[in-house]
């Protein structure tokens, strides 16, 4: 006989397991769709114009692409001074919402290229005619660039402006755009583990289930224990003696009981004598 409630165990662990695998499907689809329909990084990219607004957010806390500053022109260090011949001399100014000048704190003119750093690296389309050659409240990369830092107030508003007409690659918001994707490839990822581990379970419960049972329950007239068939046969004291055993004889001693004062002598024939001791 099976035991039931291993198998009920495991078939509440496989039911599990099917809805695992099933919100994983789901999710991992989600995830496909997101990536799938995400824009292009032209769609991020305004200009061109001298001037631009945007503020500063960061809901995660985790830090801010920020913006990159471009321009039109092509990568390339004729003179071999590390920098990008076409923005030598091209600059831009940040200001925020007081008019305070903070170009030095919240973003950099960079237009480098050396071997330690190229901005073409960075560029977000090749080959479009564009180039990129500095940088704003691209606060996520100053944890790992400890040279140069971004200082940016969530919520301010920061104005870009140049006397060179300038395109901006919203860089925060294109990478925004994956994070539900990314979220949904590790939901799907989770609840597929979880899932699988149910069901692995499950399968083992099942099978240990059915190939086991509980106790069998005893026949009737069958004493399990020999102990207490043992114990039954035994007559108990001040019971009843039970049927089909042999009675005990009770014992007995000759001459128990009888006092010796009062039996009398027995007598001795003379006939018998050899000798007599009486004359005739």
């Amino acid at each position: 006989m099976a035991n039931k409630p291993v198998l009920i165990v495991g078939g509440i662990c496989m039911v599990l397991a099917i809805a695992s695998f099933g919100i994983a499907g789901t999710s991992w689809s989600d995830g496909v769709d997101e990536f799938e329909n995400a824009e292009k990084e032209e769609a991020f990219i305004k200009g061109p114009d001298n001037s631009f607004t945007y503020t500063y957010t960061d809901d995660d806390g985790q830090g801010s692409g920020g913006w990159y500053v471009m321009m039109d022109g092509e990568y390339g260090d004729a003179d071999g001074n590390d920098r990008t011949d076409a923005c030598e001399n091209v600059t831009f100014t940040i200001t925020d919402s007081g008019g305070n000048d903070v170009t030095g704190e919240a973003g950099h003119v960079i237009c480098t290229d050396s071997n330690e750093w190229r901005d073409e690296w960075a560029d977000p389309v090749e080959g479009d005619g564009l180039m990129v050659f500095g940088y704003v409240c691209a606060t996520i990369d100053s944890a790992e660039d400890e040279w140069v830092t971004y200082t940016c107030v969530i919520g301010e508003e920061y104005t870009i402006t140049s006397d060179t007409q300038l395109y901006i690659f919203d860089k925060d918001s294109y990478d925004l755009q994956f994070v539900d994707g990314l979220w949904s490839f590790l939901q799907s990822g989770f609840l597929g583990s979880l899932g699988a581990c149910c069901c692995g379970l499950g399968g083992i419960l099942v099978l240990v289930g059915a190939l086991t049972g509980g106790a069998p329950k005893p026949m009737v007239g069958y004493m399990p224990q020999q102990q207490t068939m043992q114990q039954g046969m035994m007559p108990q004291q001040g019971m009843p003696q039970q049927m089909g055993q042999m009675p005990v004889q009770p014992q007995y001693t000759v001459g128990a009981g009888i006092d010796s004062n009062s039996v009398a002598d027995t007598p001795v024939s003379v006939d018998d004598s050899p000798s007599s001791v009486w004359d005739n």
